[in-house]
């Protein structure tokens, strides 16, 4: 008799499509001998499934077939009712993430409830997707799998532009790009327009204004086609969209152009060495921006992202700083002890958003896993040592939080509740508030919520 399959189900766009890969290979190593089964979109999966992982893949429209059977795991990736109800309809001694029940939704699995209360509340989140979705599979550790090293290349000059993204705000415009491909002319370099149907019009704008219509690619390729081409390049200069998450699966490097409500740390390249260029400034990576302007994308200019590109091509062992492209930052993927993706600052120190981060990532590995409190204690250290005054902010709010949860006794929380707390604290309260309304607020869960919240002011002190 054949072994359960393992199912995952990820009806997203492209580029969560791909960030699933690593997912993938985890479960092919803890289940070997297992089929694995994944439910995604076809006009995704059919161009990815030369690249992907080996796997099975369905339509949406199974979900109701794939729900009859058992499994020897089932992973749910996705918010969709259909998806959760599939979920509950299978047999699977493991399941994680969303899955409908007579009481309402219920998400399994730690970090996948982690991954789910980021919704609106992703600020100081340090966890990048990719990771979110095997942390539950494969704990955080000197076993996590050593990264690929990516084959070095003959250098050829070109150099692609992605241009398009699911949002405007988080791509440049025809103009950006036409002045950004000139320069890149100028320089002795190639560039490559790339994208897809929805971008054809763009691409031939950008191929005018840069009076280089030959190199407008955008529309005239399949993804494997697409794929090929950028096996040839030098760099991928792109947004945070899904031929983005492509090219970095592939091992092509890229430079992220990351503008918008769009968080490198959690949904940019994710494999080591490549590099990210974002805005200066302390509101980057939010949910949904709250100012009058983009600022995150005012701060790019062409001019910028040019010499970023020759410092990266040219040098990129040796840059020593940000002082070329000022209003922008430049950042670098790696991998910390834990076999976690880390991105930090080229030639300059954390931020105080990176040293938030750092201390948030902590204290949601030590929640998960009491054996890494010493790493909480080290964070918590390092942030009161460098801001001694953040830190006791941070100490006071979780004292209010703690006084606010007695007032409630034991009563579920207001809806609102997470968003009244200080954005310092808010990672913690959100999901907190998700812990209690996951576990229908009960004396255990709000046992657990406390104890949590008592660790940290421990560690804060």
């Amino acid at each position: 008799m054949s072994a359960d399959p393992v199912l995952v189900l990820q009806l997203r766009r492209m580029g969560d499509l791909i960030l699933t890969f690593p997912l993938l290979l985890a479960l092919t190593r803890r289940y070997a001998g297992h089929p694995l089964w994944v439910a995604a979109e076809p006009r995704f999966f059919q161009e990815l499934v030369p690249l992907a992982p080996q796997a099975v893949f369905f339509p949406p429209e199974h979900l109701p077939a794939l729900a009859k059977r058992s499994y020897a795991a089932a992973i749910n990736l996705d918010s969709r009712a259909d998806a959760a109800a599939c979920m509950a309809a299978l047999e699977a001694p493991l399941k994680l993430g969303p899955v409908a029940g007579a009481s309402g939704l219920h998400i399994e699995g730690y970090w996948q409830l982690y991954r789910a209360a980021l919704t609106r509340n992703n600020r100081h989140n340090a966890f990048h997707w990719a990771d979110l979705h095997r942390l539950d599979i494969l704990p955080p550790g000197p076993v996590w799998p050593a990264p690929t090293p990516r084959p070095a290349r003959p250098r050829t000059g070109r150099v692609g532009l992605v241009l398009g993204a699911s949002d405007p705000a988080k791509r440049p415009d025809a103009l950006f790009w036409g002045r950004l491909a000139g320069r890149l002319v100028r320089s002795g370099l190639t560039p490559v327009l790339l994208g897809g149907p929805a971008e054809r019009e763009l691409g031939e704008e950008v191929g005018r204004l840069a009076r280089l219509p030959q190199a407008n690619l955008c529309g005239r390729l399949s993804l494997r086609e697409v794929a090929h081409v950028m096996q040839g390049l030098d760099l991928c200069i792109t947004p945070d969209t899904g031929p983005m998450h492509l090219a970095d699966w592939l091992g092509v490097p890229v430079l992220n152009l990351s503008m918008g409500n769009v968080h490198a740390r959690e949904t940019g390249p994710v494999s080591p060495g490549q590099f990210v260029l974002r805005a200066a400034i302390s509101c980057v990576g939010c949910w949904s921006c709250q100012q009058t302007r983009l600022r995150c994308k005012a701060a790019f200019s062409p001019e910028g992202v040019a010499r970023a590109v020759h410092a990266v091509l040219e040098h990129p062992e040796e840059i020593d700083g940000n002082s070329a492209w000022p209003g922008l930052e430049l950042l670098r993927t790696g991998r910390d002890e834990l076999g976690l993706h880390s991105l930090a600052p080229v030639g300059k120190d954390p931020s105080v958003g990176g040293l938030l981060e750092d201390f948030w990532q902590g204290a949601f590995l030590a929640f998960s896993t009491p054996d890494l409190a010493t790493l909480l204690k080290q964070r918590a250290a390092t942030l009161l040592a460098n801001q001694p005054v953040l830190a006791g902010r941070l100490a006071t709010s979780l004292g209010r939080l703690l006084a606010a949860w007695a007032r409630q006794g034991g009563r579920p929380l207001p809806e609102d509740f997470w968003a009244a707390q200080p954005p310092l604290l808010r990672i913690f309260a959100g999901h907190a508030q998700m812990t209690l309304q996951n576990g229908d607020h009960s004396k255990a869960a709000w046992q657990t919520v406390l104890e949590r919240a008592e660790l940290l002011r421990a560690a804060l002190t």
